[in-house]
């Protein structure tokens, strides 16, 4: 990882996860969506005695139930349908390196009693197979819900938690963190001048100041998204204006302030109500509206869904 991180919260998130890399016990990582929990799961691999090995991500909010199991450990041949060959799973391939579980919590409960048994005895079998094969990769789970409240409403298993949360490194968002814009720009600009997108240099004062002053709801990944659009459609080797972009229109963005109503809601509130505003602005469109909050459609509806919960608790 080359940021030079500033905010004293994602020092303490470096410092302790150069200490957890010696380690072989899981890693739990905590964080909202877009804060880049990936970013800390590869730096977790990268200063490791694994580090010449393999770093393999399974995103658990892709998979359906009938997939999951197939998608971890593999199947045999004729396991079922559609099934016209053997397959090596994530578990196999990540082999002695690192296998880095994104989105944790969206893990169908079948499989998460599966996973367990791999996570206490090392070994796993293929969908389809009795042969028992062994597990030697070191395990890194990431997930943005919490998951005590999702083993109080059932959707998580109690064993499962405790397992995993072994060694816990919590990402703070953003909004809390500001110290770290600057930095971070700097990095994706250079990213995209890599890659040969854009021959921007940086940004100015200005709007340096005002990405500062942003609440970022959808975190690290949409101040990427807002740099990425910004280095396409500046007509100058430096950033100077963000006016042209969704997230900073005049009758969206005013950072010097907080709304008055904001200030004895909890934050649970506060975050119904954006995403609320920004649904009425998309006339319903998830889609539309997750890719303005800076997250996945996914998470949207998860958040949605624990609105509605809370609602009828209250």
């Amino acid at each position: 990882m080359n940021i030079i991180f500033q905010s004293s919260s994602m020092q303490r998130v470096l410092t302790q996860a150069q200490r957890f890399a010696r380690s072989s016990a899981t890693v739990l990582i905590i964080g909202e969506s877009g804060t880049g929990k990936e970013l800390v799961a590869r730096y977790l691999h990268e200063q490791s005695p694994r580090a010449a090995k393999r770093c393999v991500r399974v995103n658990c909010a892709a998979f359906h139930e009938g997939l999951a199991e197939s998608e971890l450990f593999g199947h045999e041949q004729g396991a079922f349908t559609g099934a016209v060959r053997r397959h090596e799973g994530c578990i196999q391939a990540a082999g002695d390196g690192t296998l880095f579980l994104d989105e944790i919590g969206e893990l169908p409960l079948s499989t998460q009693a599966k996973l367990l048994r791999v996570l206490e005895e090392n070994e796993f079998n293929r969908v389809g197979s009795t042969e028992v094969l062994q597990m030697e990769a070191r395990v890194v789970a990431a997930t943005n819900r919490e998951l005590e409240h999702e083993v109080a409403t059932g959707r998580f298993r109690e064993d499962l938690f405790h397992r995993l949360d072994v060694l816990t490194l919590k990402i703070a968002p953003l909004r809390e963190r500001p110290q770290d814009i600057e930095a971070l720009v700097h990095h994706f600009i250079a990213q995209l001048n890599d890659r040969g997108e854009t021959s921007v240099c940086g940004v100015t004062p200005e709007v340096m100041k005002e990405l500062a002053a942003y609440h970022w709801p959808g975190n690290v990944r949409q101040l990427r998204n807002v740099i990425h659009r910004a280095c396409i459609i500046s007509d100058s080797d430096r950033i100077t204006h963000l006016e042209l972009l969704p997230a900073f229109a005049a009758a969206d963005h005013h950072p010097e302030a907080v709304p008055e109503e904001f200030s004895t809601l909890p934050l649970h509130e506060i975050e119904r109500r954006v995403i609320l505003s920004r649904l009425e602005r998309f006339h319903g469109n998830k889609n539309e509206a997750a890719a303005e909050l800076g997250v996945t459609a996914r998470t949207l509806r998860n958040k949605m869904a624990q609105y509605g919960e809370l609602k009828r608790v209250g």
